[in-house]
């Protein structure tokens, strides 16, 4: 009698535990509080890069064409985002007063108005969720280097093709299916000849279920490049 008295207690105070800790988890793997971030270096113009908030570094150095997992930081809370070169006390790129909202999911680019412009941030909220029977596409044009708008078309026609002109972003909303297949073309005329192929998105690259950022973008010479990044 005397093992069972003692046992409810311990078996009360790790229910008010674990009570505590549920009631503090959000979805996505969020604490309460907090907000997560990403960064990008989509400059090809420009090196591997550090990023600051509030003047400290977040996660590690960058290079051309890569980018973060989500780092989570607290939400609610007002920062200054921050761009160096590697060794660099000073900021190539920087945006004032982002706020990181509590539950968000935020990625920040580093690119160019275009390839004579300084560097510069861009800052955006990203969708995380949808149900389990479609995919998001979220196609962002970043290519600074490219001489035309890029045509986005899908021969499933589960969209209609549109164009892409830099620093536009589009959402579409499709269901995934053997037809599908979206590709990615520019009319401008550049140095490779022929041009790179730019692989199109299909079954085998997509997944129902999953948000992707599609992010466009140029090769030093003007070439049409891709890169599909998962949100969830």
């Amino acid at each position: 009698m005397k093992n069972k008295f003692f046992l409810f207690p311990k078996l009360f105070l790790l229910s008010l535990a674990t009570i505590c800790i549920s009631s503090c988890i959000k979805n996505d793997n969020f604490i309460k509080g907090d907000a997560k971030i990403r960064i990008f270096q989509a400059s090809i113009l420009d090196t591997t890069q550090n990023f600051f908030l509030n003047g400290r570094q977040l996660g590690s150095s960058t290079t051309y064409g890569t980018n973060s997992s989500y780092i989570v930081e607290p939400g609610d809370s007002s920062y200054k985002i921050s761009s160096r070169i590697l060794a660099s006390t000073s900021d190539l790129a920087s945006l004032d007063n982002q706020q990181l909202s509590i539950g968000k999911n935020y990625s920040v680019f580093l690119t160019k108005d275009k390839a004579s412009s300084p560097s510069s941030l861009m800052f955006m909220e990203d969708d995380v969720k949808i149900g389990t029977d479609s995919t998001k596409l979220v196609f962002l044009n970043l290519g600074y280097t490219l001489g035309s708008p890029v045509l986005v078309t899908d021969t499933g026609k589960a969209f209609s093709p549109f164009s892409l002109a830099y620093g536009e972003k589009f959402t579409r909303k499709i269901k995934v299916n053997k037809s599908t297949k979206i590709s990615f073309t520019i009319t401008s005329v550049t140095p490779t000849n022929p041009k790179p192929v730019v692989t199109v998105l299909d079954s085998t690259t997509l997944l129902n279920g999953k948000i992707y950022t599609v992010l466009i973008d140029g090769s030093k010479v003007g070439d049409l490049q891709k890169r599909l990044v998962a949100n969830n």
